[in-house]
């Protein structure tokens, strides 16, 4: 069929975040089939022609700019694929414009997926800036782009598709889709043609019908597949918003409905459970939950409640303990005694009660107070509670009668909180009028008063010194003074709305603040110089605390997120994403492995606060050039610029051997399949085969002509491969260490070799931009793979050696068909190089050590980004899976060798599931809202009822109510 004298009938235009629907509408064009009739001259059933797609027809471009805007020229129309991902993209954007400026505006189509048409809002909006406005400003005919009704979670795949072949053909649509659908119909009636014209007349009939209604049947099923299929998509899009709770509804439901696309249900999943973090099952309670804390000893938490309520929890597995039941009043602060024997709550009806730890019981009533009591607290003897009230005073009790000591205060303004001091002998008091107040714990005869800020203060605590105190302001600010003449020591200035919290670190030398303005910062406590912006989250940031040892700090935001953050680097390690409305709270265990937070979603979450970092090993070797996991996952081996290499036992952190005999960098190093010989290959010039239990060199592979980059065994243990800077690879014996084959091919420097799993083939990374196959039998060069823009770092075969995965300098790294070397997928989220590139033992998954500081796996099919691992402070030089795929261990310049658990990404689904209900949905997350179903037109056609369980089906789990028994709460929500 002829497309006007250009080369493609249209240029699809879409995100890369949206490549899925890119691959998909691609396909769906080119083998559409125009109807019969729908053209003068045309016989009918032709193609509509070719259609451009970057991951199809780039395979080989050098220039993308160039190539993109070539294509945009030799298209006759364009068709953008508009989500609010595609709005936000620049190259959107630019080709929207490029192409309008050819004066083929008119020939635009906008086919939607997701957002809101002109909506304006940043985040629902699903045009990108140039189909919103006029090309020609000055031209009052040109106008912004309509999008004719594409939106194919109204019309389906089908319809959409032929809206679309209408519009390119540029003919009535409703007369193309009725002679599409007399067409399906007409290829229904020929699936009756065998039947026999002798059978009897009703027989005939039955038989039609019941063939009539299985194609009907069949092609219902179809429709209700591809949309279930939209049930992935927003899973991501929700775990793109960090949340993670809706996301696992999405795709949990999405199975329910559709097992014909459980790859990408399970896909989706695992990375939200990866992303989500391992934790407990929520801590349940009826309405929202205001504070959490620990017992001295970590065992336990309390939470409190809107309920009315408080409850204590078991730290090792969530389980309830007890529900401290009397107040009239929300709950809203309760703490362990430093003795760990009592328990303090403050409500909302005016009281406090002290309570026995261990058996529940009631020891003291306080009332005294004429409104409600913010906080309370024990002293450091655990003998006397203070308590902070709206009624404009703080009181102390004594824990054991609830007989009132001492009244601080007659003021009018609510006391926000009030603390005692280390050694006990003052309390610190914040109060509504911009004023904090050190009173005397013994006489609550007030000391002095803390005068410089210009409205209310939020928060105020003690240095664990007890010589200075840090005050948190509306006004914007937070006020280190000394305790002793109560002079201001330092102003820490550079918030842009109220300050709600501020903490000293563990020695002292820090305070950490939280805000409205949804940062937190770190400063120095001395001079209250900045140090660190921890800039990252999306709303008011309303809790912020240090871990016992100082390395990190946790701040809780209103956007449901808690992050924790390196204080020397001020980056973040960690983001916990498993609540589904606002944070207020956020602390650690006393040991540090626990964190705990809570908010208006109703539950507590526990933490695992090391996360998905298994280990850390620093072997001070520098930055770290490689590191490699031997396949039984019991050892590690690292090297660096140094030329010394060390095995490590990944259970015990402990070295096992050093191995010095490389002059210079080690840049690779693999072991034997059996884990007892260990490979080397160094900038030296040399590759070294060692006996690493014995410290001993078992031969020296000499023949490269310089730098050795990498060197590999083959999965049989018989053979070597290692890649040089004299542009050749070359085969070894493992025994000997003789030469046996040397590859000759590559026009610059060869930076990777690797075996196929059979051992038959080797794939080469060159500096030439290429990666190239060869025959490991006789050295045959059987394939090249042309395409990357710079110089391919890193090759790696698939398990079943179809596949190969490269690393480039260019910033990409691609996954290829090794039979006829095209493109399958184009891994574009890095900030700089791809050092390291490798597959997953089950082929599913591909894992990237990247420039920008980040270890990524990705979706091994379609190229989709499934994680990020951060925790490196340079670039990640390299990175392997354990032969079980559960964990991956990465190296970097930064001197570290981390090694991560990754088995959320090769979980098997009844398990996954089971953990997404149980640990990250709990009994509040398992059922989609009457207001979410109202909001979204696919829930609406495929999940209309609100009650109905997501995780329905999953076994092995408990029922919501369940769960609500087990919490004290009523089974019947």
């Amino acid at each position: 069929m002829e497309t006007g004298g250009r080369t493609y009938r249209a240029f699809i235009s879409y995100s890369q975040q949206d490549k899925v629907w890119g691959r998909r509408l691609h396909r769906w064009l080119e083998t559409y089939r125009v109807p019969s009739g729908i053209l003068p001259g045309e016989p009918g059933s032709g193609r509509l022609g070719r259609f451009f797609r970057d991951d199809e027809e780039m395979a080989a471009a050098s220039d993308i700019a160039s190539i993109v805007q070539k294509s945009i020229d030799r298209s006759e129309s364009m068709i953008v694929i508009c989500s609010p991902r595609s709005a936000k993209s620049h190259w959107v954007s630019a080709e929207i414009e490029h192409f309008r400026k050819s004066g083929r505006g008119g020939k635009i189509f906008a086919f939607i997926i997701d957002g809101i048409p002109n909506s304006g809002d940043p985040e629902t909006e699903c045009f990108p800036p140039a189909l919103r406005r006029a090309a020609n400003p000055l031209d009052p005919g040109d106008l912004p782009i309509e999008p004719l009704g594409l939106d194919v979670r109204k019309d389906g795949g089908s319809r959409a598709c032929a809206r679309l072949a209408a519009g390119l053909l540029d003919v009535d649509f409703d007369d193309l889709w009725q002679r599409d659908r007399r067409r399906a119909d007409a290829r229904s009636r020929l699936l009756l043609g065998g039947v026999s014209v002798l059978a009897a007349v009703f027989a005939a009939l039955a038989a039609t019908a019941v063939l009539l209604g299985l194609e009907a049947r069949k092609n219902e099923r179809a429709a209700h597949d591809n949309l279930a299929a939209f049930f992935a998509e927003r899973a991501w899009q929700k775990l793109a918003d960090r949340d993670t709770v809706t996301a696992a509804r999405y795709a949990l439901a999405g199975m329910q409905l559709s097992p014909r696309n459980a790859r990408v249900y399970h896909s989706v999943l695992g990375a939200v459970m990866f992303e989500a973090g391992e934790s407990q099952p929520p801590l349940l309670h009826d309405g929202f939950v205001y504070h959490a804390a620990f017992s001295p000893e970590g065992a336990a938490v309390v939470t409190t409640s809107s309920d009315r309520t408080a409850k204590v929890w078991n730290t090792d597995d969530g389980r309830l303990l007890g529900t401290l039941s009397g107040h009239a009043d929300r709950v809203n602060f309760a703490a362990f005694s430093p003795d760990g024997n009592r328990i303090v709550t403050s409500s909302g009806d005016g009281s406090a009660i002290v309570w026995d730890r261990m058996s529940f019981a009631r020891l003291a009533e306080i009332d005294g107070h004429e409104s409600a009591i913010n906080s309370a607290s024990f002293s450091p003897d655990s003998r006397r509670v203070v308590s902070a009230s709206d009624d404009g005073t703080a009181r102390i009790w004594d824990a054991a009668t609830g007989e009132q000591l001492a009244q601080l205060g007659m003021g009018r303004d609510p006391v926000w909180s009030a603390v005692f001091s280390p050694g006990g002998g003052q309390i610190l008091s914040a109060h509504l009028d911009g004023i904090a107040r050190i009173w005397d714990s013994g006489s609550g005869n007030l000391i002095r008063e803390l005068i410089g800020h210009e409205a209310a203060i939020y928060g105020a605590a003690y240095s664990h010194d007890g010589q200075r105190v840090v005050t948190a302001s509306q006004d914007h600010t937070a006020i280190v003074w000394d305790v002793h003449d109560g002079k201001v020591l330092s102003v820490l200035t550079g918030h842009e709305d109220a300050v709600y919290k501020a903490a000293f670190s563990p020695d002292d030398a820090t305070v950490a603040t939280a805000s409205r303005d949804s940062t937190a910062k770190l400063w120095d406590a001395d001079d209250g110089m900045l140090r660190a912006d921890l800039a990252g989250h999306r709303r008011a940031v309303w809790d912020i605390a240090f871990s016992p040892d100082g390395s990190g700090v946790l701040s809780t935001s209103e956007d449901a997120t808690a992050v924790l953050w390196n204080t020397i680097t001020g980056k973040p390690t960690r983001t916990l994403m498993g609540h589904s409305d606002k944070l207020w709270v956020g602390v650690f265990s006393p040991d540090g492995d626990h964190i705990l937070t809570a908010g208006r979603d109703s539950t507590a979450k526990l933490w695992r606060t090391s996360g998905h970092l298994i280990a850390s090993f620093e072997g001070g070797l520098g930055a770290v050039s490689y590191a490699e996991l031997s396949q039984d996952g019991q050892h590690m081996a690292m090297a660096g610029a140094s030329g010394t290499v060390q095995v490590w036992d990944t259970g015990t952190h402990r070295v096992l051997s050093v191995l010095e005999g490389h002059s210079d960098t080690v840049s690779g190093l693999a072991f034997s399949p059996d884990g007892e010989r260990l490979v080397s290959a160094s900038r030296d010039g040399t590759s070294k085969i060692w006996d690493w239990r014995n410290d001993r060199i078992v031969a020296n592979l000499k023949g490269h002509e310089g730098w050795v980059a990498s060197a590999s065994y083959a999965p049989g243990g018989n053979l070597i491969v290692t890649a040089g800077a004299d542009r050749t690879a070359r085969i070894w014996d493992a025994g000997s260490g003789a030469l046996l084959r040397t590859l000759r091919g590559h026009s610059g420097f060869v930076r990777g070799a690797e075996f196929s799993a059979d051992s038959l083939q080797i794939v080469t990374a060159g500096h030439d931009a290429t990666a190239k196959i060869w025959d490991a039998a006789d050295g045959r060069l059987t394939a090249s793979l042309e395409g990357h823009a710079g110089s391919v770092a890193a090759a790696d075969f698939s398990p079943d050696g179809k596949r190969v995965v490269t690393g480039s300098d260019d910033g990409t790294a691609r996954i290829w068909n090794t039979s006829d070397t095209r493109v399958l997928a184009t891994l574009s989220a890095f900030k700089g190089r791809v050092w390291g590139v490798r597959f997953s033992r089950d082929g599913a998954r591909v894992a990237t050590a990247n420039q920008d500081q980040t270890a990524n796996i990705w979706d091994a099919h379609d190229g989709r980004l499934l994680v990020s691992l951060q925790g490196h402070a340079n670039d990640v030089h390299s990175v392997a899976y354990s032969a079980d795929g559960r964990q991956l261990v990465t190296a970097s310049a930064d001197g570290r060798v981390n090694l991560w658990d990754v088995t959320r990404q090769t979980q098997a689904w009844d398990r996954l599931a089971a953990d997404a209900c149980t640990q990250l949905l709990g009994a509040t997350g398992r059922r989609f809202s009457d207001v979410e179903i109202a909001a979204d037109q696919l829930l609406e056609s495929e999940w209309p009822v609100a009650g109905r369980d997501v995780c329905d089906g999953v076994e092995g789990i408990a029922s919501i109510a369940a769960i609500r028994q087990m919490a004290g709460l009523p089974a019947d929500d």
